[in-house]
């Protein structure tokens, strides 16, 4: 027996054992649930205790008073309407950007004319951050909610643009002729063949274009005074309000990790029939 062969049924009899095993199945859910939090919670204990012996600057104060600052701004209206905004700015950003970039992306991806045309100017595009376009942006529509959803739309639409061009070009030409030889019709190939074949990549894609999406809102605010998170950390930072400054922005962080843990649960939920998704679960 050829070794690799081997190496696959061994492999193949390890995944049927743990199927098997109740117990190493919930073992392996609750390491990957224990181990990230484990490391969360003593990170946190690290910052308190560092910032109560004063090995910290005095601008950084000790995690629990600015888990008490937040839990007194729950029931502040303003708070929830900041929050709300940024999640505007993240939500309209993400949908306009990640339209485009798959409208854009799959028309590259299918026409090689078109991507010979644009290849050359998204190169150059590409690497410049959205928020350099800030200056320019206020001084033309002034800082305002549009402002910000547009330079969340281009921290969007890279990431979208880019991975619906590399799904395109993964679609395997023959699964396509052999349909075409089946009779299937051009809305029945790209239905059943084409979009399977681009899905993965686009989720992949949203989930990056998410966390773009939401970092340059938040900037765009901090930066320009648009109304929302990034404004009222912006203000707090400039009044010594360091316990606010840094309560803001652990909610930007919990905010940016609780919309990447939903899609990547709609993720695994959609393409549950993927390979990739099949091995981990297996």
């Amino acid at each position: 027996m050829l070794p690799s062969e081997s190496s696959q049924k061994a492999g193949a009899a390890g995944a049927i054992a743990s199927s098997a095993d109740p117990r190493r199945g919930r073992w392996r859910v609750s390491s990957r649930l224990l181990i990230p939090l484990g490391t969360t919670v003593g990170l946190l204990a690290l910052w308190e205790l560092l910032a109560r012996a004063g090995a910290l600057p005095a601008e950084v104060p000790p995690f629990t008073e600015v888990v008490s600052w937040l839990a007194g701004e729950f029931d502040d209206g303003t708070f929830w309407d900041m929050l709300g905004q940024t999640l505007w700015h993240w939500f309209a950003g993400l949908l306009i950007g990640g339209a485009a970039g798959i409208v854009v992306g799959g028309t590259i991806g299918m026409v090689p004319f078109v991507h010979r045309l644009l290849n050359v100017p998204l190169e150059f595009l590409r690497p410049i951050p959205a928020i350099v376009y800030l200056p320019l942006l206020i001084l033309v529509m002034g800082s305002r909610s549009v402002t910000a959803i547009i330079l969340a739309s281009l921290g969007a639409l890279w990431p979208m643009l880019f991975q619906s061009v590399y799904g395109v070009r993964a679609i395997d030409a023959q699964v396509v002729e052999t349909g075409k030889v089946f009779g299937l019709r051009r809305r029945q190939i790209l239905w059943h063949i084409m979009l399977p074949s681009v899905l993965p990549y686009l989720a992949t894609g949203v989930r990056i274009a998410s966390s773009l999406s939401l970092i340059v809102a938040v900037s765009a605010e901090l930066v320009g005074g648009i109304p929302g998170l990034g404004t009222e950390m912006a203000a707090a930072a400039q009044n010594g309000r360091y316990t606010a400054t840094y309560g803001l922005l652990l909610v930007s962080g919990v905010l940016g990790l609780l919309l990447n843990a939903a899609l990547e649960g709609s993720e695994k939920r959609l393409l549950r029939w993927h390979v990739s998704h099949r091995v981990v679960n297996a």
